[in-house]
């Protein structure tokens, strides 16, 4: 800006205090003050707010500044003297100090800290009446520096400069290397910063209410400066400005609420004095004094309003629509808030629709911020009729926002849906509601428990709170309920259903009701609802029982439930055992045909309080309990059934108290089934057989193998006879179900025995151990004959052989208290890796046809069983079971089948880099040449811009994300990758002096190890680079056919500065190995401490 002259300033100064600017002239015109909020004039002049100081030259003289303004930059000198002050020259490092101390001990070190913030606005209000124009400079320079400006503004500038050419000086300054602001900043200092200013600003606000807001000097400055700053393009200042215009403006609104309740006790007042003249007929000197204060009131109440109005007009209108998110976050948060504390006037059309506009903003938090600020307004009651209109025309947005992508967006909406449906129960349709009625089957759990809470809102306000008997008026709404879960035809498991309402809905836990209108026919429900019913209160006990959530919306909770969840859930447990065990066994022999219903009402008796049968005397109702499993394990042979009574009486046994009162029940029911088994058994080898007889087999050896998965049956003694039924059971159809079932006894045996032998320590003897033995390579040799022959059973001994290595692998001689339990250690030979290789290649990996004839619940089924077959594979490696090569065949498929097993896949390299980085590049490498042959075998000419060898750069690229970023420790690994592809792609390759101008056939895959160059030391590049041309120094790069090798070199030297070769440079391929020590990180504590360096010399 250029110099001005001396004598400018006084008759500028005079000039703009003889015409300040009115505020009324907003008003002008036929709407109301806040009923048409339109942008007003955003380049409003500044005045003068006092007469005092017309003679600038003598104020300044007495201040140490220059009359004329200062040139671009900062004042020379010292900041506060001028220009002709001799001083040492000042760094403006020193300066920025100097200024960084005084605001640390002003009102923004106050705001900074948050300490003493009351205490320096008075030390400040009592500097405005002494100094005005330094207190207002002082100001000034505030809200400049909050803004994270480090210019410098001076009485004189303020006094004489447009608020317009004061933010231009200041950009000038403002510090370009940094791009935060304290609004934005972290750290420990800023952390609490918008509170702090919150409440300077509302205090500065408070203080000043009185006097000092109305002294047309104090207001009209600060709102000037907020204007402009809020118009720039400056960032910090646009955002900052805006925040403090936005806080000043609800401080604002609090004053004109003050001022509209002190104007009320005013006018009541009037009245009181107006009666009592007319009664006594006395003088009215009260009386004007009180007319007196009502026009001062009122003149006090107009012009905050107009300051209202005009910070609205001229920052919001403009900034709610900001480019910064946060700026329109803090606008419409301010709006909102107005809204609720001054309902009068905000509460309007001309306000709701900025709200209205905002929720269809791009960004989730400003949507969010829409949400939460009408949440409040359908909370009071006197206003809603304002409401009806901006419901109306913007309702279809809203019950879109229940499905927006932000999650909290669409949780807040479902709860502001219920809110809008307590005040206007006609306004939503059934339609409307749809979209929410769905969303309580969502997977996330907060969002379906909204979803839940609009329906209790809805359908279930009468619901009563549950009882241990049952409750009449409960029954219409549990029937209510199984209707909207049989309608929804949303999901088909109940357990969703029951997590979204069991938190808000008492009626999921009404029991005693649910089972009373199970057991009484009065109620005539029909079928579908009696099984579904039977569902939701499995479901219900369940989740009460356990405090377990349904997959997919499992909830992490810090720490342990506390006293109060823990006391409740107890006394759930205990309501729920004290209805149950009464009228569970009558509800088993009812529906005991049933087996979708049996399954559920069977696991009932898991969840139960037993202690209670023996501590409330009923020992009767243990009894039925078992008869009633009993006649289920005579009437079905479904696996799910007879699991569910096996589990039970499983946790019956265990029980200390119970499991005495059931064990000659247990024995007797395992008695018999054993003994049919046999007598089956014994008439299958005969081969006098019909087809009863096989069915009453199959259906024995079921029963038997259910009950092997929970308890030890070694003293039935069923091991040789299972042997003897897999080597001989030929029978049609049922061979399958058999084997599987024979193979799943022996290995849940051998389980036992083992886990048995284990219980001893070290007073194992050596017979149990060479009879476990035994047992052991018995099974082994059964399930690999299953697996070579691909008999029947395949899948049961694929897993079980699994299960059976990891058992018995090599964690068992390190965690072995015996000697002789290290004999049991069992090493699979290549005979069980190349079956089990194959078994999941064939049944994991390779595509059917009938796949995509399967509906969508068989295909999510086998896609179920497919990943649990790899990562039962994946298991082997990671347990150090298969060596880490076995990697081969899932890493080939890394990609082709990433969507259905990437988690695993991923999981599986980060687990094998662990236990040996070497070996696993080794494997890789291998995986991607043995890919590349392929591609080479099926294209004559490759082409490194196909879709196929595109993808196997893409599986390169993802297999060096898997390294880490711990270049030091990947250093022995990349390596051998490098080493590897440098040898495979010059395998064959002609030395002779006529035969290497053409490059060798398998030089692409140069192209493929270049995905791993970013992973090598710079020391290690060099290496690379020494190996290659010490190796193949016969390669003379020509022209186009060669360019893989010229890709590969670029990657080794980009990025490279000059070094020199220390201890720790990679020298030899010779001496990259497997062994430990090369697979170990630095020893000691921090990088590069306290340890040698491994050298590879190439």
């Amino acid at each position: 800006m250029g110099d001005t002259s001396t004598d400018v300033s006084p008759q500028r100064m005079s000039t703009r205090t003889r015409n300040p600017v009115n505020y009324t002239e907003l008003n002008q015109g036929e709407e109301a003050v806040f009923r048409s909020p339109m942008a007003g004039t955003r380049g409003r002049k500044k005045r003068v707010a006092n007469d005092a100081v017309a003679d600038l030259s003598s104020s300044f003289g007495g201040l140490g500044y220059n009359n004329t303004p200062p040139k671009r930059g900062r004042p020379k000198g010292t900041p506060g003297g001028g220009g002709s002050v001799r001083s040492r020259p000042t760094t403006r490092k020193a300066v920025d100090d100097g200024v960084a101390e005084a605001e640390d001990k002003g009102l923004y070190g106050a705001v900074k800290y948050g300490k003493k913030i009351p205490e320096a606005i008075d030390q400040w209000i009592e500097r405005y009446d002494q100094n005005y124009p330094h207190a207002i400079t002082e100001l000034h320079q505030f809200f400049i520096s909050i803004c994270g400006c480090k210019g410098i503004l001076t009485p004189q500038m303020s006094a004489t400069m447009e608020y317009a050419d004061i933010i231009r000086r200041m950009t000038e300054d403002f510090d370009e290397d940094s791009v935060d602001y304290p609004l934005i900043q972290s750290g420990a200092v800023f952390k609490k910063f918008r509170l702090n200013l919150h409440n300077f600003l509302h205090t500065l606000v408070e203080k000043c209410k009185s006097s000092l807001m109305f002294d047309n000097r104090l207001m009209d400055s600060i709102i000037q400066l907020l204007t402009g700053l809020a118009d720039s393009q400056v960032r910090a200042f646009r955002h900052t400005s805006t925040f403090v215009a936005m806080k000043i403006s609800s401080a604002l609104v609090d004053v004109v609420i003050d001022l509209v309740s002190i104007k009320e006790r005013n006018g009541k007042q009037i009245e009181t004095e107006k009666a009592k003249i007319k009664q006594n007929s006395t003088g009215n000197e009260k009386l004007e004094a009180l007319m007196t204060k009502k026009n001062e009131i009122e003149e006090k109440t107009e012009e905050v309003r107009q300051m209202l109005q005009y910070l609205f007009r001229s920052v919001f209108v403009h900034r709610y629509r900001d480019g910064v998110p946060d700026i329109r976050s803090i606008c419409i948060t301010e709006l909102g808030n107005w809204m609720v504390v001054y309902p009068e006037h905000f509460l309007e059309d001309s306000y709701l629709k900025y709200i209205g506009w905002t929720l269809y903003d791009k960004v989730g938090d400003v949507r969010l911020k829409c949400i939460r600020a009408l949440m409040p307004l359908f909370g009071k009651s006197g206003v809603l009729d304002k409401l009806e209109l901006f419901t109306n025309k913007f309702k279809e947005r809203l019950v879109s926002m229940v499905l927006d992508k932000d999650q909290e967006v669409a949780i807040e909406t479902c709860h502001l849906m219920k809110s809008i449906y307590t005040v206007f129960p006609t306004l939503l349709s059934v339609q409307d509601c749809v979209p929410v009625y769905e969303l309580i089957y969502a997977s996330n759990r907060q969002l379906a428990m909204a979803a839940g809470i609009f329906l209790n809102t809805k359908v279930f306000q009468t619901a009563e709170k549950p009882a241990k008997i049952s409750n009449p008026n409960n029954v219409p709404l549990i029937k209510d309920l199984i209707q909207f879960f049989i309608e929804g035809e949303c999901h088909d498991h109940a357990t969703y259903l029951v997590d979204s309402l069991i938190e808000t809905n008492p009626i999921v836990k009404d029991w005693a009701t649910m089972v009373e209108m199970l057991l009484n026919d009065q109620y005539k429900l029909k079928p579908d609802i009696e099984t579904r019913l039977i569902e939701v209160l499995a479901c219900s006990v369940q989740q009460v029982a356990t405090g377990e959530c349904p997959t997919g919306r499992s909830i992490i909770k810090r720490g342990a439930p506390s006293t109060k969840e823990s006391r409740e859930q107890m006394e759930d447990k205990v309501r729920l055992t004290e209805i149950l065990i009464p009228t569970l066994p009558n509800l088993i022999m009812k529906y005991i045909a049933d087996r979708e219903r049996v399954v559920n009402l069977v696991s009932l008796a898991i969840h139960f309080q037993l202690d209670m049968y023996l501590a409330s005397r009923m020992q009767n109702n243990l009894n039925e309990l078992m008869k009633a499993l009993e006649a289920v394990v005579e009437k079905h042979v479904d696996e799910e059934v007879l699991h569910g009574v096996a589990e039970v009486h499983y946790q019956l046994s265990v029980h200390p108290t119970v499991g005495p009162q059931t064990e000659a029940e247990r024995m007797k029911l395992i008695d018999g089934m054993a003994l049919q088994l046999r007598r089956s058994a014994n008439r299958v080898e005969e081969e006098q057989i019909d087809d009863e007889d096989e069915a009453n087999f199959v259906c024995a050896i079921r029963r038997i193998s259910a009950f092997s998965s929970f308890m030890d049956l070694r003293q039935w003694d069923m091991w040789d006879l299972m042997l003897r039924i897999i080597s001989n059971y030929d029978r049609g159809d049922s061979k399958r179900d058999v084997h599987e079932q024979a193979i799943l006894m022996l290995f849940m045996q051998l389980n036992f025995d083992l886990f048995n032998l284990l219980k001893e320590g070290e007073s194992v003897k050596a017979d149990a151990v060479k009879k476990l033995r035994k047992r052991r390579d018995q099974l082994v040799r059964i399930l690999t004959e299953t697996l070579e022959t691909g008999a029947s059973g395949v899948e049961q001994a694929y897993l079980s052989m699994c299960d059976l290595l990891i058992m018995f692998g090599p964690q068992m001689a390190q965690n072995a208290k015996s000697n002789h339990i290290k004999q049991l250690v069992l090493q699979p030979d290549e005979i069980v890796i190349r079956e089990l290789t194959a078994f999941l290649q064939i049944n994991a990996f390779a595509e059917s046809e009938n796949d995509s004839k399967l509906d969508q619940q068989e295909q999510i089924e086998l896609m179920h069983k497919k990943r649990k077959l790899v990562a039962q594979f994946s298991k082997l490696i990671i347990h150090g079971c298969f060596p880490v090569s076995c990697l081969l065949p899932l890493v080939r498929n890394y990609v082709s089948h990433f969507t259905d097993f990437g988690d695993i896949f991923k999981n599986l390299l980060y687990k094998c880099r662990d236990v040996d980085f070497v070996e696993t590049a080794e494997t890789l490498v291998t995986a991607l040449q043995e890919m590349f042959e392929e591609l080479l075998e099926t294209k004559k000419q490759l082409d490194p811009l196909s879709d196929s060898f595109n993808a196997l750069r893409d599986l390169a690229k993802r297999f060096a994300s898997a390294f880490g970023s711990d270049y030091s420790k990947n250093r022995y690994a990349v390596a051998t990758i490098h080493k590897s592809a440098i040898d495979f792609a010059f395998r064959d390759f002609d030395t002779t002096p006529k035969g290497n101008d053409k490059p060798p056939k398998n030089l692409f895959f140069l192209e493929i190890a270049i995905e791993f160059s970013s992973k090598l030391l710079a020391q290690d590049k060099a290496a690379v680079m020494r190996y290659l041309n010490k190796t193949y120094p016969e390669a003379a790069p020509g022209k186009g056919q060669w360019e893989p090798y010229k890709l590969y070199i670029a990657s080794l030297t980009e990025k490279r500065n000059d070094f020199n070769d220390d201890a720790s440079s990679v020298r030899s391929f010779s001496t990259v190995r497997s062994d430990s020590s090369h697979r170990s990180t630095p020893r000691g504590r921090g990088r590069g401490r306290g340890g040698i360096r491994r050298n590879l010399d190439f």
